[in-house]
Parts: C-alpha cells; structure tokens; sequence
C-alpha cells in the first residue's frame, strides 16, 4: 500500500557528486523525497530544525562541524532517524561507531572508487531499505533509547571452555542496544557470550573493540577456528555467518560466508540453530530490536532443546520487528523492556550453570 506522504530525506556530505548519487540513487524509489542537502554538520543541525525531515543520511567526515557532532546536536536538540553514511576504513570505522554511540540508529558503507549513481544492486537496495525502515520510526520512539552505560573493570580469570551460552542478536538499534546491554551484564558468571549484529565488513571489529571497552567480559571480532572460552563475548564477522561446532572435545566458531539468509550474512538464525544443538538447554537466546524475522527460527529451536529465548518489548525496541517474530511464534519465555533484560540473562546464566554443576560468583 502506498505512503499518505513522502519520505522526507535530508542529505548531508561535504561533496557535491556525493550528494548527487544519494538524491539520484534515492529518488528511484517514488516514495522518497529528498528535501535539502548540507555541505556539513553545521547546515545539517539547521535544516533538522528548518525541515523537519524523516530520515538523515549523514556523512560523518566533513569540515566547519563533523557528522558526529552533528549527531549529537540532532539527537539532543531534535531528534531524528539518523543513518551513518561511512568510508570501509579503519578509521571510518571507528568513526562510524562513535556516530552509533552518538545516537545514529543505522550505518551503511560508502561505495570504494569514484562514486557513481548507485543502481538497484545490493548496495543500492540496501540503502532504500535503511531509509524506508527508519522512516518508520517517530521521535517519541528515539526517546526510549537508554544512553546511561556503566563502565567496569574487567576480573582476571582461569580460561575455561564456556559451559552455558547466551546469544544475543538484533538489527536497526541494535547498536545502541547493545552497548547498553552489555554495559549492565555481569562479568562474574562464566559464561559465553555470542553476538549477532547486522553490520558490514571491518565495522564488526571496531564495534566489538568499543563494547570490549564499556563491558565486564571480555569482546572480541569472532576468529575461525578460536574456542568459545568463559567469560568471552564473541561478534560475528560482517559478511560472515558464525556457527558453533564441537570438535575433539572443544567449542569451535567457524565463519561460513554461505548464502545470506533472510538478506542477511552474519543471520542470527545460522548461530541460533548450531548453538541450539550443540548447547542445548544451557543455552539462553536474547533477540533484540531490528527489523525482519531473523532469529524467529533458532530462538524457537532453542527453546525446543529446552533453552531460554527472551525477547525485547515493543516500547524499548526502536524496531519491534525480530523480537516480534519471536512472540506471535509463541516462543519467548519473556518479554521483557530492555533495561531489564541483563538482570534476566544474569539471572538465567546462573540457574544453568548451577544444573551443569558449575562455580558461580554472586553477581548482584
């Protein structure tokens, strides 16, 4: 069915040709409209006020104000769907995850070489899809995001192969979501952690670096062939599935680049499936925010083996679109708002690890 109105666009990028591709690349699809441009931060925290636009493509390297600075003021002065638009480099990277940080709610890879109008390949529906899912999303709804992160000192410990298992997957928001979450999750139980975030290539390593440094556990960008340890949270690769096997009496992630699933490569339903059989019902399945069923399928397996599926409430998702899949399915054990989601798995964490036999430090 198609929109009562528009899709209002602003696009901010200090190049002209830039923004000449996005606006020919987003114009493609009738329902988006794309009512200003910016050369920079400063012009774009203006038009925010000026135009009130649905959706903001942001540049995040730009003179006068960066995008980053730019995000903030949006996100404190006026809210809106911002979409983090960034070069696949290393400092890109971590740029685009301050921009994360900073309260853009998705992030899309700036094509390499002389930029050119981007057809309706992969990158080009990928950037249609992000603008149309963010434009889902109300100001109000921008308002639930948590913001408070607590930022603890990691305990030395013996590395042990991890008993019990959580898994934690999520979308657009995720991001945000994440870094709140793992901020609150206890570092005395021992367990591993795998996480599941749609993300390109090289922004995974940068994300989980920055969640490694807000967190209790240790994280990590996943690596083929290391052992799921205790006390270790484990991102999939962009651009790679993560699968759990067992191997000569060990825990083995592989990365699988087959096909995408739901559109997607890392899916969380690739992991939930291999950790459903290998873990059991020491397993613990957290979908979060993010749009699409994906996680629907191993969240619901995992309860079948006897595991833990949680699932993030309406109100605090930013899209109520994985987390749903899971409930109208009837497979979520709870449903719960996301700042009480941590003290949940903490707590089901525990209880597994106390059927396995296993030491656990008290936590609260």
């Amino acid at each position: 069915m198609p929109r009562a109105k528009p899709i209002n666009v602003l696009v901010v990028d200090d190049s002209r040709l830039m923004r000449s591709v996005l606006k020919k690349t987003l114009e493609q699809d009738p329902e988006i409209k794309i009512v200003g441009e910016a050369r920079n931060g400063e012009e774009a925290v203006k038009l925010v006020h000026e135009l009130s636009p649905d959706v903001v493509i942001m540049d995040i390297v730009m003179p006068r104000m960066d995008g980053i600075t730019a995000i903030k003021r949006i996100m404190a002065e006026k809210p809106t769907p911002i979409l983090a638009f960034s070069s696949i480099t290393q400092q890109g990277a971590k740029a685009t995850i301050e921009a994360l940080e900073a309260g853009a709610l998705e992030v899309i890879a700036k094509p390499g070489g002389m930029p050119t109008v981007l057809d309706l390949g992969d990158l080009g529906r990928e950037l249609l899809r992000k603008v149309r899912i963010l434009a889902t999303i109300g100001r109000a709804k921008l308002m639930t995001m948590l913001t408070l992160r607590t930022i603890s000192k990691k305990k030395a410990r013996e590395e042990v192969s991890a008993s019990v298992l959580a898994v934690l997957a999520a979308s657009t928001g995720g991001p945000q979501t994440l870094m709140t979450l793992m901020s609150m999750i206890s570092g005395k139980i021992p367990a591993g952690y795998l996480i599941v975030q749609h993300m390109p290539p090289l922004f995974t390593k940068t994300f989980a670096e920055h969640l490694n440094s807000i967190s209790e556990i240790r994280v990590k960008e996943a690596e083929e062939g290391e052992e799921v340890l205790a006390g270790y949270g484990y991102v999939a690769p962009g651009g790679y599935h993560m699968v759990i096997r067992s191997r000569r009496g060990k825990l083995l992630i592989e990365l699988d680049r087959g096909p995408k699933i739901h559109g997607v490569r890392p899916a969380a339903d690739v992991t939930l499936k291999s950790v459903a059989e290998v873990f059991g019902k020491f397993t613990v399945s957290t979908i979060l925010t993010g749009m699409g069923c994906d996680g629907a399928d191993g969240a619901c397996l995992v309860k079948k083996y006897g595991g833990y599926v949680i699932a993030q409430d309406e109100e605090t998702s930013i899209v109520w679109g994985m987390p749903r899949c899971v409930v109208e399915r009837g497979c979520a054990n709870k449903v719960l708002p996301l700042h009480s989601i941590a003290y949940e798995i903490n707590r089901v964490l525990v209880k597994k690890l106390r059927l396995r036999g296993g030491e656990v430090i008290k936590y609260v």
